[in-house]
């Protein structure tokens, strides 16, 4: 431990040994404005010659900076919502039986299991339609938005809530 001690106080002495040989003194301390030229001395009874105005740097439009936006992320371009499209929204239910969900929040997952992921979950009185058969123990179905998954059995009526 003391050699390590050692070791970094003779870093910090050789450090600043360099920088006091070798820097530039106070690097925070205000820097003098270089002053402009002198004009050459001329020669007696000359007309001295007129001294030339500040040179301004040319003003040059922000259009011509901006660099040309690049898709980061190719692929299809994106459409908005129906709500804000203009566009009708999903279709209704094709025709065809129409079974009612009787739960206050039922999970449809996406296979005929507990384990297996929520697709969504719906509310009292959703309208579905059945894909397969309604006598089983899980129901294969589709929601109002399209979208196809499995519901217990227990949880879906032929008779609206």
């Amino acid at each position: 431990m003391i050699r390590l001690g050692a070791l970094m106080l003779a870093t910090l002495a050789g450090l600043f040994l360099v920088l006091s040989v070798w820097g530039e003194g106070n690097l925070r301390a205000e820097r003098r404005p270089v002053p402009p030229p002198q004009p050459a001395a001329q020669d007696e009874g000359a007309a001295p010659s007129p001294v030339p105005p500040p040179v301004t740097p040319a003003v040059v439009q922000a259009a011509t900076q901006t660099p040309p936006q690049v898709q980061r992320f190719p692929g299809p371009a994106l459409r908005p919502s129906p709500e804000h499209a203009g566009e009708a929204p999903a279709a209704p239910l094709p025709e065809g039986p129409v079974l009612y969900v009787t739960g206050e929040r039922v999970n449809m997952r996406a296979g005929p299991s507990t384990g297996d992921r929520v697709v969504t979950s719906l509310g009292r009185g959703a309208a579905v339609q059945p894909l397969g058969p309604t006598d089983a123990e899980w129901v294969n179905i589709r929601d109002a938005a399209g979208r196809t998954g499995y519901v217990a059995n227990r949880f879906l009526s032929a008779d609206a809530p």
